[in-house]
């Protein structure tokens, strides 16, 4: 079966009615955002998203979305490929500031629909997977071409210690004699 591309926005309420269900790819292009913190490797970022509406009538956003990523280690500088894949789940609210009356469970994350009460679904599942990133993106300790050998921790390089720092107040001394 041959995927197709995942709609830019959708009208969340009139897809839930019908139940619709999305599943295909993204292209690398469109996401911008996470271009400027990794490389992204395939072509594509695959995507499924489904729609509905819950128990409570809320309407929910639900969905998986998984990409190989190439981001820079940050003990050697080198390439580290990583494969991210993350769930979400999201229900979308008029105005996110304002109190609803009915809370909205803790399992759904708030969505604000836009002027048109869409949402877009390409910076919905970018901004995802950019929340999957790791903090410190690094290689395994045994993969990594950095070796504990040469790492420091607490201590200053030889060199380093024996340079004698100037005080900035023998500016100060100067003038006064």
């Amino acid at each position: 079966m041959q995927k197709v591309k995942i709609p830019i926005s959708i009208e969340p309420a009139k897809a839930a009615l019908k139940r619709m269900t999305y599943d295909g790819i993204i292209v690398k292009g469109g996401l911008t955002r996470l271009a400027e913190v990794a490389n992204v490797l395939d072509d594509h970022i695959t995507a499924a998203i489904e729609c509905g509406v819950d128990q409570q009538g809320l309407v929910v956003v639900k969905g998986k979305a998984s990409a190989n990523l190439e981001l820079t280690c940050q003990r050697c500088g080198g390439d580290l490929e990583l494969s991210v894949s993350t769930d979400f789940i999201y229900t979308p609210v008029r105005n996110a500031a304002e109190e609803s009356e009915e809370p909205i469970p803790e399992a759904y994350e708030e969505i604000e629909l836009g002027e048109y009460g869409e949402i877009n679904l390409i910076q919905l599942v970018e901004d995802e997977l950019m929340l999957a990133l790791p903090i410190v993106a690094m290689h395994e300790p045994e993969d990594c071409s950095i070796t504990e050998k040469d790492m420091t921790f607490g201590e200053l390089a030889p060199e380093a210690a024996d340079e004698k720092k100037s005080n900035p107040f023998d500016v100060l001394k100067q003038l006064k004699n």
